[in-house]
């Protein structure tokens, strides 16, 4: 019985096997993952301004963005795979927050099959090529379109399939993986996923505007080539 009421998560009668109680506190863990964002996003940066400073600013920023999402997928992301059986009990830092982000989702402790499966693809195809995503937006690349294209629609419709997938199951089976507060469900659940899906948006729309441009343009001297 004390597996079932003695944490947090919801819905409460959920048998988390060996559960021990984060450590270290909510601003705590917070901060530390700010930090860590900021300093990946510093250190892109830094390195982008003395390896190709003639880069655009979109570039630089969409560079970035692939770097920073790839340590998310393959780091953060891959560390829940790894550990996925022992999650209740894990107390390193990736743990712990990932045990803080269990409040608005408690599907992440309790080994379910498609947080496991879309995870694992997340963590080990759109993390390694969100890094050469970044690599191929520095070298102006002729891949660098698919691929980007490619990358951001796979963690578009992952994140709708998460979204959806706790939403239906709230809505038809009255079974909640958020905790009630307001700043859980909104916070971390919608908020934080929402990156996910409006600059994946806005790198697919780019990358198709720049391939039907590369179309046109190719159509374009193959007519004139024949006049």
């Amino acid at each position: 019985m004390a597996d079932t009421l003695a944490h947090p998560f919801y819905p409460p009668d959920i048998n988390l096997i060996g559960y021990v109680s984060n450590t270290m506190n909510i601003p705590a863990l917070l901060s530390t993952f700010v930090i860590g964002g900021i300093a990946v996003i510093s250190f892109t940066s830094v390195v982008l301004k003395r390896l190709k400073p003639t880069l655009s600013r979109q570039d630089k920023v969409l560079a970035g963005w692939f770097v920073f999402t790839g340590c998310i997928h393959f780091l953060l992301e891959g560390y829940f795979v790894y550990n996925h059986k022992t999650m209740p009990r894990m107390l390193d830092l990736f743990g712990q927050l990932w045990k803080e982000y269990a409040k608005a989702d408690s599907r992440y402790l309790t080994m379910e099959p498609f947080v496991l499966c879309m995870e694992s693809i997340t963590a080990f195809a759109w993390g390694p090529l969100s890094y050469f995503t970044a690599w191929m937006i520095v070298a102006q690349s002729a891949y660098r379109h698919p691929t980007q294209m490619l990358v951001s629609v796979g963690q578009f419709y992952g994140d709708v399939l998460y979204y959806a997938t706790s939403i239906m199951e709230d809505y038809y089976h009255g079974i909640s993986y958020s905790r009630p507060e307001t700043y859980y469900y909104w916070g971390y659940f919608i908020f934080l996923n929402s990156f996910w899906i409006f600059i994946p948006a806005l790198c697919i729309y780019q990358s198709y505007s720049a391939m039907v441009g590369a179309f046109r343009q190719s159509a374009g001297n193959s007519v004139k080539k024949t006049l």
